[in-house]
């Protein structure tokens, strides 16, 4: 048998030597203890102490089984560091501990070295860091949660006009916001954990806030209050405040947060309000103007001792929509009507209606409604001023009466007189006397323009009496158009007609009252403009209705008077229109003939330069 050599004998007492030091560190502690071949490659041995699976036997490849996938890089990065400098391996890493799970474990391993500096084997240690890791992700997690929380509060606090602070139970201020800041002009170095007083607050001031925060410490309830006090900057202001308790987990008050909002202009715009809502009340009670007021929903908030007047109803009966229980039956739908589209439209309107009076009976009112609008565009509601017309539809009555009466009496006359002219103007003819027939015919012209004038009057009375009757019959408008056109160009032999072709527009109407506004507006154009200037007049279909219109090239109507030509005895006032004769009821007489049928009626115009008039009709159904 071969004896071993003095060296083998030297390395096999090294390694058991190793072997009992190994056995020694298992047993003084509780870590994973563990030892490596000089290149890492073999583990020799492994104790696991239950955290790692123990090997007792050399392992090779043994990194895949314990390090963890995503960082066995940075373990064999480490491990060739220490090799090359011969120097501790230490790093923090994953695992897979011995039940499969993912652990962390803070390694360490020592080189041995031999006589001639050569690393013979490391020996090393690993502690189970996985709770310890586990804290400080939750740790990590609660500051970047917290941190979030800060930059969002702050941005949310630091953002806004109002001032938000909290107090400790010590009175001081353990935050504030930067409009705080701002309003004491101080930075947070010099403010925070300062008292009030130190802040600047005056002696009634921080007695009143440090009696509050006690209270609010006994009750645990939130306070709030409304408190004025000079601003660095702005002055004295008026402020709106809260406070409330912080509560703990043991249900105790441990803070006091407070947010304060400058209601200054608040309380500024209220005292106008006050003072001007006290004018307008004062305005409207001295005045025997009818004055209301209405919401944006229509229902009227306000009526004035002129209202209750002329009522006789209290206040209470007239708000909201009792005030349209008084109105006349007939005028009912009406006032419906136009309000309800006033309140859509939010624009002005006017209309006359009968209510019920003091009297007993009815009174005739003019009401006048004006949308009101906030500063910001949106719609508040309606004012509106009403006065008794009463006495004036009595006397309009009793004008229409009389002129009812004169043009009834007048007619039989003038009839007589016209039939004297006809006689007379045969008579001329048979004795050849040129004379006498041009006298006649121009008194014949004279008497029709009497005649046509009369007839105005009584439709004017009967109009307004409900005693026009339109005899309804379906023709063919535009066939009437031309035929007006055409009698028109053999009158009018001054000016240039033209007349656009249509087809057959078919409707259901008063077809000689049609023909009464068409030749009415006619002679009309004729009227106001120039001789030799040209007339045209269409009609058409146009969004499923019948219209007609008259252009000319006259002198053109002011935007002022546009609105009011259909008026009852409304001329335009004017130095070019004093020549022409009329009493202002064409228009008006057109205009209740069309809206009789069912119709609209308008005009546009440039000034200058000529109008055009426009009617249209439903188009008949059958």
């Amino acid at each position: 048998m071969t004896q071993p050599s003095g060296n083998q004998t030297i390395s096999h007492q090294n390694l058991v030597a190793n072997e009992e030091r190994f056995r020694a560190l298992v047993t003084a502690t509780s870590d994973v203890v563990y030892s490596m071949s000089p290149d890492w490659l073999v583990m020799r041995q492994l104790d696991g102490r239950g955290f790692l699976l123990d090997t007792h036997e050399p392992l090779v490849n043994w990194i895949p089984k314990y390090v963890h996938p995503g960082d066995q890089q940075k373990v064999n990065a480490t491990i060739a560091d220490a090799i090359k400098h011969k120097k501790i391996f230490q790093l923090e890493h994953r695992v897979v501990r011995a039940d499969g799970t993912v652990g962390w474990t803070i390694s360490r391993a020592v080189p041995i070295l031999d006589d001639k500096g050569e690393i013979t084997e490391w020996f090393g240690a690993a502690s189970d860091i996985t709770d310890r890791k586990r804290v400080e992700a939750a740790l990590r997690d609660a500051k970047e949660e917290s941190d979030l929380l800060k930059r969002t509060y702050e941005t949310i606090t630091g953002g806004t006009p109002d001032l938000m602070y909290v107090f400790d139970l010590e009175y001081r201020f353990t935050y504030a916001n930067q409009a705080l800041l701002t309003m004491w002009g101080k930075t947070w170095d010099n403010a925070i954990g300062k008292g009030l007083r130190e802040n600047g607050y005056e002696e009634w001031h921080a007695t009143m806030h440090e009696r509050e925060i006690d209270q609010i410490r006994a009750t645990k309830k939130p306070l709030r209050g409304e408190v004025s006090f000079p601003h660095a900057v702005l002055g004295r202001r008026v402020y709106d405040y809260i406070l409330i308790p912080v509560i703990n987990s043991q249900g105790e008050v441990e803070a006091v947060a407070g947010t304060t909002r400058d209601i200054t202009d608040i309380k500024n715009a209220e005292i106008a309000i006050s003072e001007s809502e006290a004018r307008f009340r004062t305005m409207a009670e001295s005045t025997d103007v009818m004055i209301a007021v209405g919401d944006e929903l229509g229902n009227a908030i306000y009526f004035n001792e002129a209202w209750i007047n002329i009522t006789a109803r209290t206040l209470e009966e007239l708000l909201k929509n009792g005030w349209l229980d008084l109105l006349h039956p007939d005028d009912r739908a009406l006032v419906t009507k136009v309000t309800t589209e006033a309140l859509r439209e939010k624009n002005s309107v006017q209309f006359e209606f009968r209510i019920a009076d003091n009297r007993g009976g009815y009174s005739w009112l003019l009401n006048r409604a004006t949308p009101r609008f906030h500063q910001d565009g949106s719609f508040v509601g309606f004012v509106s001023s009403t006065i008794d017309i009463t006495g004036i539809k009595e006397n309009e009555q009793r004008k229409n009466d009389f002129i009812s009466m004169v043009s009834h009496e007048l007619k039989t006359p003038l009839t007589s007189a016209i039939s004297y002219v006809q006689v007379s103007q045969k008579k001329a003819a048979e004795y050849d006397d040129a004379l006498t027939a041009g006298m006649l015919d121009r008194a014949g012209v004279q008497l029709r323009k009497m005649t046509g004038m009369i007839n105005g009057f009584l439709n004017v009375s009967r109009l307004e009496s409900g005693m026009i009757h339109m005899e309804r019959e379906l023709f063919d408008l535009a066939l009437l158009v031309k035929e007006a056109g055409t009698e028109a160009a053999t009158t009018f032999t001054g000016h240039h007609l033209h007349f656009s072709p249509s087809a057959e527009i078919m409707v259901n109407a008063d077809r000689e009252k049609i023909g009464q506004v068409i030749n009415n507006l006619i002679s009309n154009a004729e009227k106001y403009s120039a001789p030799g200037t040209s007339i045209h007049i269409a009609c058409n279909t146009v969004d499923g209705r019948a219209q007609v219109s008259v252009s000319d090239e006259g002198i053109g109507i002011s935007p002022e008077d546009l609105p009011r030509l259909f008026e009852r005895f409304y001329r335009v006032k004017a130095n070019d229109t004093k020549h022409i004769a009329g009493f202002g009821i064409g228009l008006y007489i057109c205009s209740e003939i069309i809206k009789a049928l069912g119709g609209e009626i308008w005009a546009t115009s440039t000034p200058g330069k000529g109008s055009t008039f426009y009617f249209s009709l439903p188009l008949s159904r059958s």
